[in-house]
C-alpha cells in the first residue's frame, strides 16, 4: 500500500509518498510564503495531484497546525494561519480525489506517531512528546493510544504558563511556555538581548551558539531551564515512561542534551529521576511517516 503524506508547518509544506513498510519513496518541499489556510490547501492540492499522476495511491494523510478533530477532519482552531480554523478539510478534499480515505491530524501528533511507528519510542507504552519547532506542541500516548481530552485539546503544552504575567501570547494568555521554549523564542530572545534584529531563524541562532557567542549561550541556558521546568511538570502530572523531544530544534540536541538532562535530574523528584529522555531518531521525517501511518489505519 502507498499513501500520500503531507506535513504542513509554519514555514513549509512537505509532501511525500510512503509505503506501508515506512519507506519514503519520494518527497517535495514547498516554502510557505503566506500563513493563510487558502494558500495551504492549494499547496495540498498541488502535492496530491502531482503524486496521483505517478503512483497508485490508497490513502492520504495530512498533518496540520492547530487543534484538529480527527474524526471529522475539521480544523477547530489555529493561531498561526488565517482562514484555517473552522475548515472541514477532509470534506473539502475528499470530493476532489475519488473518495480516497483522508486522515487529518495535528502535526505534533503526526510526528509522535511516526516516532512510535518507526522511531525512538517504538518500545514505550506511555510517552509524552514535546515537539519543538517554530512553536511548541505535544501529545500523550497511553498504552499505545493518543489521549485527546475534551475537544481534542490535550497536549497543548505550549500554552502552559511558564512565567505569570510574562510575554503576551496569540492565544490570549500571558507567559505561555511557547514564548520561551521554541525555535522562534530562541532567535527572538537573542535579538532582544543584542538589541537589534540580527537573526530570524533557529538555524541562525545555533550558528551563533556554535561560534561561542556568549549571548547565544545565555539564551540557550534560559531555554533549557524553561524546558526542564516543563518536563518536570509533565512528569508529575502524567508520570510517563519516557519524554520524547522532537521537532526541528531536536536536530541540534547533541549540543545541549547533556545539559538538559543534568538540569532535569538535579531538580525533579526522586521518584521521577528514572524517566527516560529520548530524542527523535527520524528528524523531519517523523511527521511525514506519522501522517502516512494514520492514513494506513483508515484502510
Amino acid at each position: 500500500m502507498k499513501a500520500i503524506s503531507i506535513d504542513s508547518g509554519g514555514t513549509k509544506v512537505v509532501g511525500a509518498v510512503v509505503d506501508d513498510s515506512g519507506n519514503i519513496l519520494t518527497r517535495h518541499r514547498i516554502e510557505v510564503v503566506k500563513r493563510d489556510g487558502n494558500c495551504l490547501v492549494e499547496h495540498f492540492k498541488e502535492v496530491i495531484s502531482r503524486y496521483l499522476k505517478d503512483y497508485s495511491i490508497d490513502a492520504i494523510g495530512i498533518g496540520g497546525n492547530g487543534r484538529i478533530d480527527p474524526e471529522e477532519g475539521v480544523i477547530l482552531d489555529s493561531g498561526v494561519h488565517k482562514n484555517w480554523a473552522g475548515r472541514h478539510l477532509r470534506r473539502e478534499l475528499m470530493g476532489l480525489y475519488n473518495g480516497l480515505p483522508i486522515s487529518i491530524r495535528n502535526d505534533c501528533h503526526c510526528a509522535i506517531k511516526g516516532e512510535s511507528w518507526m522511531g525512538s519510542i517504538h518500545d514505550f507504552e506511555t510517552v509524552v512528546g514535546i515537539i519543538i519547532g517554530t512553536g511548541l506542541g505535544g501529545a500523550l500516548i497511553e498504552n499505545g493510544k493518543f489521549w485527546y481530552g475534551k475537544r481534542y485539546s490535550a497536549g497543548e503544552i505550549g500554552h502552559t504558563i511558564l512565567h505569570p504575567d510574562g510575554h503576551p501570547c496569540y492565544c490570549g494568555q500571558r507567559g505561555c511556555t511557547e514564548r520561551y521554549v521554541s525555535g522562534t523564542a530562541l532567535w527572538k530572545n537573542y535579538n532582544e538581548a543584542v538589541g537589534d534584529e540580527v537573526i530570524n531563524s533557529g538555524y541562525e541562532f545555533f550558528d551563533c551558539y556554535r561560534s561561542d557567542d556568549p549571548i547565544a549561550q545565555q539564551c540557550l541556558e534560559e531555554f533549557l531551564d524553561g524546558l526542564k521546568l516543563l518536563m518536570i511538570n509533565i512528569s508529575n502530572i502524567c508520570a510517563p515512561e519516557a519524554i520524547l523531544i522532537g521537532g526541528g530544534i531536536a536536530d541540534t540536541h547533541a549540543l545541549w542534551a547533556d545539559r538538559l538532562e543534568q538540569l532535569f535530574v538535579a531538580d525533579v523528584g526522586d521518584w521521577l529521576k528514572n524517566t527516560s529522555i529520548v530524542y527523535s531518531s527520524l528528524g523531519n521525517d517523523a511527521a511525514i511517516l506519522g501522517a502516512a501511518k494514520f492514513a494506513f489505519e483508515l484502510l
